[in-house]
């Protein structure tokens, strides 16, 4: 059991490694989650459902657009970021990474705009 967890873990960290302003806490020696930082993408506005400003409300979004469930990391005492569980199958976390991956698209081009016009 302990090798498919790490290699669960291994898979979200190196997926969303990959993600444009997404980065990774610490990794967990003994637990299941991780701790990932989306707080590149507060400030986005997201159409049809609103301003992203920070944990709770990109949990939110993950979870009403893309049916992808994690926990804001205020609750833990860090806004930046968002918990996320890997104690699932490895195919229900490469489904969440496709919708994750989806769900920042459009988010992405904001910040690409936003980051030109302050150049």
């Amino acid at each position: 059991m302990v090798k498919a967890y790490k290699e669960r873990r291994d898979f979200l960290v190196k997926s969303l490694g990959e993600q444009q302003g997404v980065k990774i806490s610490q990794l967990p020696q003994g637990a299941f989650y991780l701790f990932v930082d989306f707080s590149a993408y507060y400030g986005s506005e997201a159409e049809g459902f609103g301003l992203i400003h920070d944990s709770s409300s990109l949990a939110l979004f993950f979870l009403d657009k893309f049916q992808v469930a994690m926990v804001p990391g205020d609750a833990f005492g860090d806004d930046s970021c968002i918990r996320m569980s890997y104690a699932t199958s490895l195919e229900n976390l490469q489904v969440g990474v496709e919708r994750i991956t989806k769900a920042l698209e459009p988010l992405v081009q904001i910040q690409k705009v936003f980051d030109h016009m302050m150049s």
